[in-house]
Protein backbone atom coordinates (compact mmCIF):
# COMPACT_ATOMS: atom_id res chain seq x y z
CA UNK A 1 0.00 0.00 0.00
CA UNK A 2 1.81 3.32 -1.22
CA UNK A 3 1.41 6.59 0.39
CA UNK A 4 2.58 10.04 0.08
CA UNK A 5 2.15 10.54 4.20
CA UNK A 6 2.26 7.80 6.83
CA UNK A 7 1.02 8.87 10.38
CA UNK A 8 1.68 6.48 13.24
CA UNK A 9 -1.07 7.34 16.19
CA UNK A 10 -4.59 9.78 15.84
CA UNK A 11 -4.16 11.91 19.33
CA UNK A 12 -4.58 15.44 18.35
CA UNK A 13 -1.65 15.68 16.39
CA UNK A 14 -1.92 12.70 14.63
CA UNK A 15 -5.52 13.74 13.23
CA UNK A 16 -4.36 17.22 12.54
CA UNK A 17 -1.19 16.71 10.36
CA UNK A 18 -3.37 13.95 8.77
CA UNK A 19 -6.01 16.70 7.90
CA UNK A 20 -3.42 19.39 6.92
CA UNK A 21 -1.88 17.05 4.45
CA UNK A 22 -4.64 15.67 3.02
CA UNK A 23 -5.84 19.22 2.34
CA UNK A 24 -2.36 19.79 0.73
CA UNK A 25 -3.36 17.23 -1.55
CA UNK A 26 -1.35 14.24 -0.30
CA UNK A 27 -2.90 10.37 0.44
CA UNK A 28 -2.24 10.16 3.96
CA UNK A 29 -2.56 6.63 6.18
CA UNK A 30 -3.20 6.96 9.78
CA UNK A 31 -2.58 4.23 11.91
CA UNK A 32 -3.53 3.73 15.61
CA UNK A 33 -3.52 0.93 17.72
CA UNK A 34 -5.97 1.79 20.15
CA UNK A 35 -8.86 4.19 20.01
CA UNK A 36 -9.23 6.63 17.81
CA UNK A 37 -8.63 10.30 18.72
CA UNK A 38 -5.99 9.06 21.12
CA UNK A 39 -4.98 10.77 24.79
CA UNK A 40 -6.92 13.39 23.74
CA UNK A 41 -10.12 12.67 23.14
CA UNK A 42 -10.51 9.25 25.49
CA UNK A 43 -8.54 10.08 28.77
CA UNK A 44 -7.91 13.60 28.67
CA UNK A 45 -9.04 17.38 27.03
CA UNK A 46 -12.64 15.94 26.13
CA UNK A 47 -13.60 13.54 29.08
CA UNK A 48 -11.45 16.52 31.33
CA UNK A 49 -13.52 19.18 29.55
CA UNK A 50 -16.90 18.08 30.05
CA UNK A 51 -16.65 16.80 33.55
CA UNK A 52 -15.08 20.32 34.38
CA UNK A 53 -18.04 22.38 32.69
CA UNK A 54 -20.12 20.71 35.18
CA UNK A 55 -17.94 21.18 38.11
CA UNK A 56 -17.57 24.81 37.49
CA UNK A 57 -21.77 24.89 37.13
CA UNK A 58 -22.02 23.56 40.44
CA UNK A 59 -19.75 26.60 41.77
CA UNK A 60 -21.67 29.02 39.78
CA UNK A 61 -25.12 27.91 40.75
CA UNK A 62 -24.11 27.60 44.12
CA UNK A 63 -22.26 31.13 44.47
CA UNK A 64 -25.62 32.92 42.74
CA UNK A 65 -27.63 32.16 46.10
CA UNK A 66 -29.66 34.40 46.93
CA UNK A 67 -28.80 36.25 44.09
CA UNK A 68 -31.97 35.50 42.59
CA UNK A 69 -31.57 31.41 42.52
CA UNK A 70 -32.89 29.33 45.38
CA UNK A 71 -31.69 25.55 45.64
CA UNK A 72 -28.28 24.58 46.19
CA UNK A 73 -26.95 22.21 43.25
CA UNK A 74 -25.31 18.75 43.98
CA UNK A 75 -22.65 16.91 41.50
CA UNK A 76 -24.02 13.22 40.80
CA UNK A 77 -20.15 11.75 40.22
CA UNK A 78 -21.50 8.82 38.76
CA UNK A 79 -24.15 9.98 35.85
CA UNK A 80 -21.51 13.07 35.12
CA UNK A 81 -19.15 9.71 34.14
CA UNK A 82 -21.79 8.37 32.21
CA UNK A 83 -22.44 12.10 30.58
CA UNK A 84 -18.94 11.80 29.64
CA UNK A 85 -19.11 8.71 28.16
CA UNK A 86 -21.48 10.04 25.79
CA UNK A 87 -19.74 12.30 24.68
CA UNK A 88 -16.24 11.04 23.67
CA UNK A 89 -18.24 8.31 21.88
CA UNK A 90 -20.42 10.90 20.00
CA UNK A 91 -16.97 12.20 19.05
CA UNK A 92 -15.02 8.85 18.03
CA UNK A 93 -18.17 7.40 16.47
CA UNK A 94 -17.79 10.53 13.63
CA UNK A 95 -13.80 10.22 14.18
CA UNK A 96 -13.74 7.56 10.93
CA UNK A 97 -16.28 9.63 8.91
CA UNK A 98 -14.55 12.99 9.32
CA UNK A 99 -11.54 11.35 7.93
CA UNK A 100 -12.73 9.55 5.28
CA UNK A 101 -14.43 12.24 3.44
CA UNK A 102 -11.17 14.12 3.17
CA UNK A 103 -9.92 10.51 1.77
CA UNK A 104 -7.66 9.54 5.11
CA UNK A 105 -7.11 6.16 4.93
CA UNK A 106 -7.35 4.67 8.82
CA UNK A 107 -5.72 1.73 9.94
CA UNK A 108 -6.20 0.00 13.12
CA UNK A 109 -3.20 -2.15 14.44
CA UNK A 110 0.24 -2.15 15.43
CA UNK A 111 2.84 0.01 13.38
CA UNK A 112 6.80 -0.71 13.38
CA UNK A 113 8.88 1.24 11.63
CA UNK A 114 11.44 -0.86 9.02
CA UNK A 115 13.60 1.86 7.42
CA UNK A 116 12.64 5.74 6.34
CA UNK A 117 10.06 4.96 3.87
CA UNK A 118 8.46 1.77 5.47
CA UNK A 119 5.87 0.52 7.88
CA UNK A 120 4.71 -2.83 8.64
CA UNK A 121 1.46 -2.95 10.51
CA UNK A 122 0.31 -6.08 12.41
CA UNK A 123 -3.13 -6.46 13.42
CA UNK A 124 -3.54 -6.58 17.38
CA UNK A 125 -6.28 -7.57 19.61
CA UNK A 126 -8.26 -4.98 21.92
CA UNK A 127 -7.58 -2.81 24.76
CA UNK A 128 -9.09 -4.80 28.27
CA UNK A 129 -8.60 -1.65 29.83
CA UNK A 130 -10.50 0.81 27.16
CA UNK A 131 -14.24 1.07 27.65
CA UNK A 132 -16.87 -1.67 25.79
CA UNK A 133 -18.40 -1.29 22.50
CA UNK A 134 -15.84 1.79 21.80
CA UNK A 135 -15.03 0.46 18.03
CA UNK A 136 -12.25 0.31 16.65
CA UNK A 137 -10.24 3.45 15.75
CA UNK A 138 -10.02 2.08 11.92
CA UNK A 139 -9.87 -0.31 9.97
CA UNK A 140 -9.62 -4.36 11.09
CA UNK A 141 -6.23 -6.51 9.77
CA UNK A 142 -6.09 -9.91 9.19
CA UNK A 143 -2.92 -10.29 8.63
CA UNK A 144 0.34 -7.68 8.41
CA UNK A 145 0.15 -5.72 5.91
CA UNK A 146 3.00 -3.06 4.49
CA UNK A 147 2.90 0.34 3.99
CA UNK A 148 5.57 2.58 1.98
CA UNK A 149 4.99 6.35 2.18
CA UNK A 150 7.33 8.77 1.03
CA UNK A 151 7.51 10.78 4.15
CA UNK A 152 6.27 9.10 7.89
CA UNK A 153 4.99 11.38 10.83
CA UNK A 154 5.39 9.61 14.85
CA UNK A 155 3.05 10.58 16.69
CA UNK A 156 2.56 8.16 19.28
CA UNK A 157 2.13 10.36 22.77
CA UNK A 158 2.93 9.66 25.83
CA UNK A 159 1.94 7.41 28.89
CA UNK A 160 1.46 8.69 32.82
CA UNK A 161 4.89 8.61 34.75
CA UNK A 162 4.91 6.45 37.35
CA UNK A 163 6.14 7.11 40.88
CA UNK A 164 8.63 4.63 42.39
CA UNK A 165 7.25 4.99 45.78
CA UNK A 166 3.75 5.04 44.87
CA UNK A 167 3.22 2.31 41.75
CA UNK A 168 -0.34 2.34 40.20
CA UNK A 169 -2.45 -0.67 40.83
CA UNK A 170 -5.31 0.67 38.20
CA UNK A 171 -7.78 0.65 41.40
CA UNK A 172 -6.57 1.93 44.58
CA UNK A 173 -3.63 4.04 43.44
CA UNK A 174 -4.96 5.30 39.68
CA UNK A 175 -3.32 7.29 37.05
CA UNK A 176 -5.72 9.68 34.80
CA UNK A 177 -5.89 6.86 32.04
CA UNK A 178 -7.47 4.80 35.08
CA UNK A 179 -9.68 7.95 36.21
CA UNK A 180 -11.01 8.49 33.04
CA UNK A 181 -11.30 5.10 32.06
CA UNK A 182 -12.24 3.01 35.72
CA UNK A 183 -13.20 4.89 38.16
CA UNK A 184 -17.40 4.90 38.76
CA UNK A 185 -18.25 6.36 42.24
CA UNK A 186 -16.61 9.43 43.79
CA UNK A 187 -14.04 8.87 46.70
CA UNK A 188 -14.86 9.94 50.02
CA UNK A 189 -10.90 11.46 50.16
CA UNK A 190 -8.41 11.89 47.68
CA UNK A 191 -4.59 12.37 47.78
CA UNK A 192 -3.47 13.95 44.32
CA UNK A 193 0.35 13.23 43.60
CA UNK A 194 1.57 16.61 41.74
CA UNK A 195 0.59 20.31 41.44
CA UNK A 196 0.25 20.30 38.08
CA UNK A 197 -2.14 20.61 35.34
CA UNK A 198 -3.46 17.01 35.51
CA UNK A 199 -3.24 17.61 39.55
CA UNK A 200 -5.02 20.96 39.99
CA UNK A 201 -7.59 19.92 37.52
CA UNK A 202 -8.90 16.82 38.22
CA UNK A 203 -8.19 17.64 42.42
CA UNK A 204 -10.88 20.89 42.05
CA UNK A 205 -13.29 18.42 39.54
CA UNK A 206 -12.79 15.31 42.85
CA UNK A 207 -13.79 18.23 45.11
CA UNK A 208 -16.99 19.90 43.62
CA UNK A 209 -18.50 16.93 43.42
CA UNK A 210 -17.85 16.27 47.07
CA UNK A 211 -14.41 14.47 48.27
CA UNK A 212 -12.00 15.60 50.17
CA UNK A 213 -9.08 16.61 48.40
CA UNK A 214 -5.67 17.14 49.23
CA UNK A 215 -2.63 18.32 46.68
CA UNK A 216 1.15 17.90 47.20
CA UNK A 217 3.62 19.29 45.06
CA UNK A 218 7.39 18.71 45.22
CA UNK A 219 7.79 22.04 43.96
CA UNK A 220 7.76 25.52 45.43
CA UNK A 221 4.37 26.22 43.83
CA UNK A 222 1.61 25.01 42.06
CA UNK A 223 2.07 24.66 38.11
CA UNK A 224 5.52 25.01 39.11
CA UNK A 225 6.63 26.07 35.11
CA UNK A 226 7.41 28.71 33.35
CA UNK A 227 4.63 29.59 30.99
CA UNK A 228 2.75 30.21 34.02
CA UNK A 229 3.18 33.55 36.27
CA UNK A 230 3.47 32.83 40.08
CA UNK A 231 1.08 35.52 40.75
CA UNK A 232 -1.43 33.10 38.51
CA UNK A 233 -0.40 30.05 40.55
CA UNK A 234 -0.36 32.34 43.74
CA UNK A 235 -4.16 33.44 43.09
CA UNK A 236 -5.43 29.68 42.49
CA UNK A 237 -3.67 28.52 45.54
CA UNK A 238 -5.31 30.77 47.89
CA UNK A 239 -8.37 29.90 45.95
CA UNK A 240 -8.02 26.25 46.69
CA UNK A 241 -7.36 27.23 50.52
CA UNK A 242 -11.04 29.15 50.75
CA UNK A 243 -12.83 26.36 49.16
CA UNK A 244 -11.55 23.85 51.50
CA UNK A 245 -8.82 21.92 48.96
CA UNK A 246 -5.73 21.30 51.19
CA UNK A 247 -2.35 22.32 49.60
CA UNK A 248 0.96 20.66 50.27
CA UNK A 249 4.26 22.17 48.78
CA UNK A 250 7.74 21.16 49.15
CA UNK A 251 7.12 17.72 49.56
CA UNK A 252 6.10 14.58 47.84
CA UNK A 253 5.43 11.01 48.43
CA UNK A 254 7.90 8.66 49.53
CA UNK A 255 5.76 5.16 49.52
CA UNK A 256 2.14 4.06 49.49
CA UNK A 257 0.80 0.98 51.36
CA UNK A 258 -3.19 -0.28 50.29
CA UNK A 259 -4.70 -1.68 53.32
CA UNK A 260 -7.87 -2.65 52.84
CA UNK A 261 -10.32 0.15 51.60
CA UNK A 262 -7.61 2.99 52.08
CA UNK A 263 -4.37 3.48 50.79
CA UNK A 264 -1.71 5.01 53.69
CA UNK A 265 0.95 7.80 52.39
CA UNK A 266 3.71 8.36 53.98
CA UNK A 267 5.19 11.64 53.33
CA UNK A 268 8.34 12.99 52.29
CA UNK A 269 8.66 15.45 55.67
CA UNK A 270 8.02 11.52 57.53
CA UNK A 271 4.26 12.36 58.21
CA UNK A 272 1.50 10.11 57.28
CA UNK A 273 -2.51 10.02 56.43
CA UNK A 274 -5.03 7.60 54.57
CA UNK A 275 -7.65 8.01 51.65
CA UNK A 276 -9.56 6.01 49.89
CA UNK A 277 -7.47 6.74 46.66
CA UNK A 278 -4.61 8.14 45.37
CA UNK A 279 -3.78 9.82 42.30
CA UNK A 280 -0.75 9.98 40.88
CA UNK A 281 -0.37 12.66 38.41
CA UNK A 282 3.56 13.84 38.33
CA UNK A 283 3.97 14.08 34.83
CA UNK A 284 4.09 12.11 31.29
CA UNK A 285 6.53 10.71 29.15
CA UNK A 286 6.77 9.74 25.73
CA UNK A 287 5.56 6.43 24.26
CA UNK A 288 8.45 5.22 21.65
CA UNK A 289 8.49 1.24 22.64
CA UNK A 290 8.17 -1.25 19.56
CA UNK A 291 8.05 1.65 17.06
CA UNK A 292 11.20 0.33 15.64
CA UNK A 293 12.73 4.06 16.10
CA UNK A 294 16.58 2.51 16.92
CA UNK A 295 16.51 0.62 14.30
CA UNK A 296 15.07 2.96 11.37
CA UNK A 297 18.21 5.02 12.55
CA UNK A 298 15.63 7.63 14.57
CA UNK A 299 17.81 9.32 17.33
CA UNK A 300 16.25 9.24 21.12
CA UNK A 301 16.97 12.25 23.89
CA UNK A 302 18.54 10.85 26.69
CA UNK A 303 15.20 11.47 28.45
CA UNK A 304 14.04 9.11 25.89
CA UNK A 305 11.86 11.83 23.30
CA UNK A 306 12.76 11.69 20.02
CA UNK A 307 14.88 13.73 18.52
CA UNK A 308 14.02 16.66 16.20
CA UNK A 309 14.90 19.65 14.48
CA UNK A 310 13.33 22.86 14.22
CA UNK A 311 11.16 22.02 11.30
CA UNK A 312 10.25 18.87 13.11
CA UNK A 313 12.13 16.33 11.41
CA UNK A 314 14.13 13.52 13.11
CA UNK A 315 17.96 12.34 12.78
CA UNK A 316 16.15 10.33 9.49
CA UNK A 317 15.68 12.08 7.03
CA UNK A 318 12.05 11.88 5.82
CA UNK A 319 10.89 11.20 9.32
CA UNK A 320 9.29 13.20 11.16
CA UNK A 321 7.72 13.16 15.26
CA UNK A 322 4.95 15.81 16.77
CA UNK A 323 3.05 16.05 19.74
CA UNK A 324 4.39 14.42 23.15
CA UNK A 325 6.62 11.74 21.60
CA UNK A 326 9.09 15.13 21.21
CA UNK A 327 10.24 17.39 23.76
CA UNK A 328 8.41 20.13 24.05
CA UNK A 329 4.94 21.20 25.76
CA UNK A 330 3.08 18.03 26.47
CA UNK A 331 -0.27 19.45 25.84
CA UNK A 332 -2.77 19.66 23.55
CA UNK A 333 -2.35 22.67 21.94
CA UNK A 334 1.19 21.96 20.97
CA UNK A 335 0.74 18.99 19.29
CA UNK A 336 -1.84 20.77 16.82
CA UNK A 337 1.00 23.26 16.20
CA UNK A 338 3.30 20.71 15.55
CA UNK A 339 0.99 19.28 13.25
CA UNK A 340 0.17 21.43 10.88
CA UNK A 341 4.13 22.70 10.75
CA UNK A 342 5.33 18.51 10.22
CA UNK A 343 2.81 17.92 7.53
CA UNK A 344 3.23 21.26 5.45
CA UNK A 345 7.42 19.95 5.47
CA UNK A 346 6.17 16.89 4.75
CA UNK A 347 4.18 17.40 1.46
CA UNK A 348 6.35 20.84 0.76
CA UNK A 349 9.57 20.43 1.82
CA UNK A 350 11.25 22.25 5.52
CA UNK A 351 9.43 25.47 5.19
CA UNK A 352 7.76 26.21 8.07
CA UNK A 353 9.64 26.11 11.97
CA UNK A 354 8.01 25.39 15.59
CA UNK A 355 7.48 28.63 17.99
CA UNK A 356 5.73 27.57 20.71
CA UNK A 357 5.71 30.68 22.50
CA UNK A 358 2.41 31.08 19.97
CA UNK A 359 0.65 28.62 21.56
CA UNK A 360 -1.79 29.37 24.17
CA UNK A 361 -1.69 27.12 27.47
CA UNK A 362 -4.92 26.64 29.35
CA UNK A 363 -5.57 25.12 32.30
CA UNK A 364 -9.23 24.85 34.09
CA UNK A 365 -9.47 24.26 37.49
CA UNK A 366 -11.22 26.52 40.28
CA UNK A 367 -9.39 29.28 38.20
CA UNK A 368 -9.33 29.38 34.42
CA UNK A 369 -5.43 30.23 33.58
CA UNK A 370 -4.69 31.18 29.72
CA UNK A 371 -1.21 32.38 29.14
CA UNK A 372 0.58 32.97 25.08
CA UNK A 373 3.85 34.82 24.50
CA UNK A 374 6.37 35.45 27.05
CA UNK A 375 5.70 35.92 31.05
CA UNK A 376 7.78 38.94 32.23
CA UNK A 377 10.60 36.95 33.31
CA UNK A 378 10.94 35.48 30.32
CA UNK A 379 10.61 38.83 28.52
CA UNK A 380 13.61 40.54 30.73
CA UNK A 381 15.69 37.02 30.01
CA UNK A 382 15.53 37.75 26.50
CA UNK A 383 16.64 41.10 26.41
CA UNK A 384 13.46 43.23 26.60
CA UNK A 385 13.02 46.02 28.95
CA UNK A 386 9.84 44.51 29.90
CA UNK A 387 6.73 45.98 31.40
CA UNK A 388 3.45 44.70 32.54
CA UNK A 389 -0.05 46.08 31.96
CA UNK A 390 -2.39 44.69 34.12
CA UNK A 391 -6.15 44.93 35.42
CA UNK A 392 -8.40 43.07 37.32
CA UNK A 393 -11.74 42.06 36.56
CA UNK A 394 -13.37 43.67 39.51
CA UNK A 395 -14.11 46.57 37.05
CA UNK A 396 -15.51 44.45 34.21
CA UNK A 397 -19.23 45.32 33.65
CA UNK A 398 -19.47 41.31 32.30
CA UNK A 399 -17.34 40.06 35.43
CA UNK A 400 -20.11 41.97 38.04
CA UNK A 401 -23.05 41.07 35.90
CA UNK A 402 -22.21 37.27 36.05
CA UNK A 403 -20.84 37.54 39.77
CA UNK A 404 -17.57 35.96 38.50
CA UNK A 405 -14.81 38.59 38.82
CA UNK A 406 -11.77 36.76 40.50
CA UNK A 407 -9.30 37.54 38.31
CA UNK A 408 -6.99 39.55 36.01
CA UNK A 409 -5.22 40.38 32.76
CA UNK A 410 -1.57 41.25 32.30
CA UNK A 411 -0.24 42.27 29.00
CA UNK A 412 3.37 42.06 28.28
CA UNK A 413 5.22 44.49 26.50
CA UNK A 414 8.31 46.47 25.99
CA UNK A 415 8.68 49.51 28.02
CA UNK A 416 10.69 51.53 25.34
CA UNK A 417 8.95 50.46 22.48
CA UNK A 418 5.21 49.58 23.41
CA UNK A 419 5.80 46.22 21.55
CA UNK A 420 3.65 43.21 22.87
CA UNK A 421 5.09 40.38 23.78
CA UNK A 422 2.99 38.38 25.66
CA UNK A 423 0.19 37.68 28.35
CA UNK A 424 -1.79 35.92 31.10
CA UNK A 425 -4.93 36.20 31.56
CA UNK A 426 -6.68 34.38 34.69
CA UNK A 427 -10.36 34.26 35.09
CA UNK A 428 -13.86 33.45 33.38
CA UNK A 429 -13.35 32.10 29.89
CA UNK A 430 -9.95 32.52 29.44
CA UNK A 431 -8.91 30.20 27.20
CA UNK A 432 -11.12 32.01 25.09
CA UNK A 433 -10.10 35.30 25.73
CA UNK A 434 -6.85 34.22 25.06
CA UNK A 435 -6.90 34.10 21.29
CA UNK A 436 -7.07 37.83 21.23
CA UNK A 437 -3.90 38.62 22.67
CA UNK A 438 -2.73 35.45 20.69
CA UNK A 439 -3.64 37.40 18.03
CA UNK A 440 -2.43 40.72 19.06
CA UNK A 441 0.97 38.89 19.48
CA UNK A 442 0.79 37.83 15.81
CA UNK A 443 -0.49 41.35 14.11
CA UNK A 444 1.77 44.05 12.47
CA UNK A 445 0.05 46.63 14.75
CA UNK A 446 0.73 44.84 17.67
CA UNK A 447 -0.72 46.65 21.16
CA UNK A 448 -2.84 48.83 18.84
CA UNK A 449 -4.64 45.61 17.97
CA UNK A 450 -6.82 45.99 20.96
CA UNK A 451 -7.47 49.74 20.34
CA UNK A 452 -8.53 49.13 16.62
CA UNK A 453 -10.89 46.19 17.73
CA UNK A 454 -14.99 47.28 17.86
CA UNK A 455 -16.45 45.36 21.38
CA UNK A 456 -19.48 44.09 22.24
CA UNK A 457 -20.52 45.77 25.85
CA UNK A 458 -19.74 44.05 28.21
CA UNK A 459 -18.21 41.46 27.13
CA UNK A 460 -14.58 39.77 28.63
CA UNK A 461 -12.43 40.77 25.55
CA UNK A 462 -13.14 44.50 26.19
CA UNK A 463 -10.92 44.32 29.05
CA UNK A 464 -8.40 43.66 27.14
CA UNK A 465 -8.10 47.24 25.46
CA UNK A 466 -9.30 48.74 28.97
CA UNK A 467 -5.62 46.92 30.34
CA UNK A 468 -3.55 48.41 27.94
CA UNK A 469 -5.72 51.87 28.04
CA UNK A 470 -3.58 54.05 30.62
CA UNK A 471 0.02 53.12 28.56
CA UNK A 472 -2.05 53.74 25.06
CA UNK A 473 -1.83 57.13 26.66
CA UNK A 474 1.18 57.72 27.89
CA UNK A 475 2.72 56.97 24.50
CA UNK A 476 0.71 59.10 22.29
CA UNK A 477 1.88 62.18 24.35
CA UNK A 478 5.23 60.82 24.36
CA UNK A 479 5.70 60.79 20.81
CA UNK A 480 7.96 57.82 20.44
CA UNK A 481 7.43 55.43 18.08
CA UNK A 482 4.40 53.72 18.96
CA UNK A 483 3.93 49.84 19.53
CA UNK A 484 5.72 48.31 16.78
CA UNK A 485 4.67 44.77 15.66
CA UNK A 486 3.48 42.01 17.74
CA UNK A 487 6.88 40.07 18.66
CA UNK A 488 5.09 37.37 16.68
CA UNK A 489 4.15 39.24 13.47
CA UNK A 490 7.22 37.87 11.42
CA UNK A 491 7.27 34.51 10.45
CA UNK A 492 10.82 33.79 12.20
CA UNK A 493 10.37 35.58 15.08
CA UNK A 494 11.70 34.15 17.73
Amino acid sequence: MKFDVAIVGSGPGGYKAAITAAHLGARVALVERGLAGGTCLNQGCIPKKTLLHLASLIEDVNELQGLGLVGRVHGDFRAAMAHKDEVVGGIRDNFRVWLKRLGVHLIRGEARLLDARRIRVQPCPPDPDTPSGAGAAGDELSSPVELYASRIIVATGAEPKELPGCPTDGRMIINSRDFMFKLEDLPASVLCVGGGAIGVELGFLLHQFGAKVRIVEAGERLLDQPRIPERASGLLERKFKRIGIEVSKGMSVERCRVDGGSVEATFTDGSRASFERVLVAVGRRPYTAGLGLEEAGVVLTREGFIQTSEYLETSVPGIYAIGDVKAGPMTANAALHDAKVAAANAVNGNQMTINYFKVPFVIHSALEIAAVGLTEDQAEEAGFDADVARSSFGGSGKARAHHDYEGFIEVVHDAETGQLLGGCIVGPEAGEQIHMLSAACQSPRGMWFFKDMSYSHPSWCEELEATIDPYASAFSKSGKDLFRPGIYASPHAL
